[in-house]
């Protein structure tokens, strides 16, 4: 009885008040010590502190919450891995020392047209997204102006760059796209400086206003250098390290389509739902298509035990025991998060790798065991997991059963199709795969809709030729030249 009590008592969620939240230490770094930290790190090249000390601390750790930290709460990435959250603190720490440092080189007055804001606002809104980017680049106008004189003018004028530099970073594919935004953001920073001049009545300065113009374009080149640089150490890419990462010349893909070519076509189809699904539902489309590419990448091991691979009449499942192929099986996702490590993929591929089979049952050797009079549980028999955490994981599982159930129709059909579509996604669904995914039942509907959609155009056929008569000039039997050969049979016929 007081076991039961027990046992009931611990799946009862620990509620914490707000002072026993305040206390905890990860919330207690996050909300006090690292915006504290970062006001800090601000006034380093001054060597003082501000002349009302407790008033700049305290509005440093609200500001940071209502600008910086929400938007982190709401990325889903920030809870998977440690490294979202160590990216985001590295990068917004060097962009608060520079935006303070190179100010402060200056002999008189401090410039508000020396802050190198476009700096780190890109940098974050390129390799973790466009509201962090806006959140953090707020924060970091908020010091800058704390710095310079103080005012909400200044802050405002920071803040409209800011807005500026995430907006125009939003949707970077191309590396050369940064400096495009950073020439589109000068141009702004420019105008705004020029207008506050007037505004203030102050006497335009020809070198301050070159220095507006030229401060986010350096910025913008010094963003491309150091870019790759962060995604090989962090493990976060960027849209466009993605696309670099997809161009098919991977030694990881090259090495699939050599020994397991019947996974690496299946990764090239699976990769065309993902895509179509992913722009559908408005998620990450790159990343659903690089991540294809990469989610079997461990089969290349063994491709001999997946039937994609194997030739007719050879099945090496026939000769092992139904839970020996469950291990080797299962083999292939621990293979393939080795070689994602190894090569340093991006952490979201990585997981894909571990998330596209969830926790699924392989059904066909749990019942093959069942058959065999062998007494196992169907515990036994599945992925390791976890379950898709993150829509576009959730995607791939999706594509991925529906991608092998299409081969299965002989004459498809539109109706069929979808059928068979809907067939695949409900049971999913009711597996309960997808419910850590984030993906809804409006999602699935336009999910189902879009694999339809793609399944029917990869299934066009083609006219038929009409055949003519040709000369054969092409043989494998190892016959040498056919001129020669009419040669020499014109001989034997004369003889």
């Amino acid at each position: 009885m007081n076991e039961k009590k027990r046992s009931r008592n611990s799946d009862i969620p620990k509620v914490q008040f707000p002072l026993e939240r305040l206390l905890n230490v990860k919330d207690l770094t996050n909300f006090v010590v690292f915006p504290v930290f970062l006001a800090l790190l601000n006034r380093l090249p001054f060597l003082t502190l501000p002349s009302k000390p407790f008033l700049y601390f305290v509005g440093s750790a609200i500001l940071w919450y209502i600008f910086a930290e929400r938007s982190v709460r709401s990325n889903r990435y920030f809870n998977l891995h440690r490294a979202y959250r160590i990216t985001f603190f590295s990068v917004v720490a060097f962009g608060v020392f520079v935006n303070s440092f190179v100010p402060s080189l200056a002999d008189e007055a401090l410039l508000p047209e020396m802050t190198p804001i476009f700096l780190s606002v890109s940098m974050v809104t390129v390799l973790i997204g466009y509201q962090e980017g806006i959140g953090s680049g707020l924060f970091m106008s908020f010091l800058a102006s704390a710095n310079l004189d103080n005012s909400l003018e200044t802050f405002i004028l920071l803040s409209v760059v800011v807005l500026a530099t995430a907006l125009t970073t939003r949707a970077i594919e191309r590396r050369i796209e940064i400096a495009r935004a950073g020439f589109e953001v000068s141009l702004i920073f420019l105008a705004i400086n020029a207008i506050r001049i007037i505004l203030q009545g102050e006497p335009i300065h020809a070198v301050d206003l070159l220095i507006a113009f030229a401060n986010p374009i350096l910025s913008s080149v010094i963003v491309i250098g150091i870019v790759p640089y962060l995604e090989y150490a962090s493990r976060i890419y960027s849209n466009t390290g993605l696309i670099e990462l997809g161009n098919l010349s991977h030694p990881l893909l090259k090495n699939l389509s050599i020994y397991a070519p019947g996974t690496y076509y299946h990764s090239i189809s699976l990769a065309n739902l993902s895509e179509a699904a992913a722009e559908r539902i408005g998620a990450n489309s790159i990343l659903a298509r690089v991540a294809s590419y990469f989610h079997d990448i461990g089969k290349s091991k063994r491709p001999q035990y997946f039937t994609e691979n194997q030739q007719e009449g050879t099945n090496p499942h026939d000769n092992i025991t139904p839970s020996m192929s469950n291990l080797v099986i299962n083999e292939h996702v621990k293979q393939g998060i080795e070689q994602a490590r190894k090569y340093r993929l991006p952490l979201l591929l990585e997981d894909v790798i571990k998330e596209h089979h969830g926790t699924r049952i392989k059904k066909f050797f749990f019942h093959k065991a069942k058959t065999l009079g062998q007494e196992e549980r169907s515990d036994d028999f599945r992925y390791p997991g976890p379950k898709p955490q993150f829509k576009e994981s959730g995607i791939i599982m999706l594509a991925d059963s529906v991608e092998a159930a299409f081969k299965s129709i002989k004459k498809p059909t539109p109706a069929k199709t979808q059928e068979l579509v809907e067939e695949v996604v409900n049971g999913i669904y009711n597996e309960r795969q997808l419910d850590q995914s984030g993906l809804d039942l409006d999602d699935l509907e336009k999910i189902i809709e879009a694999f339809t959609r793609v399944l029917m155009s990869m299934n066009q056929q083609r006219i038929e030729y009409p055949k003519e008569a040709t000369e054969k000039v092409v043989s494998i039997s190892g016959d040498s030249d056919p001129k020669q050969n009419t040669e020499e049979d014109r001989r034997e016929q004369n003889n």
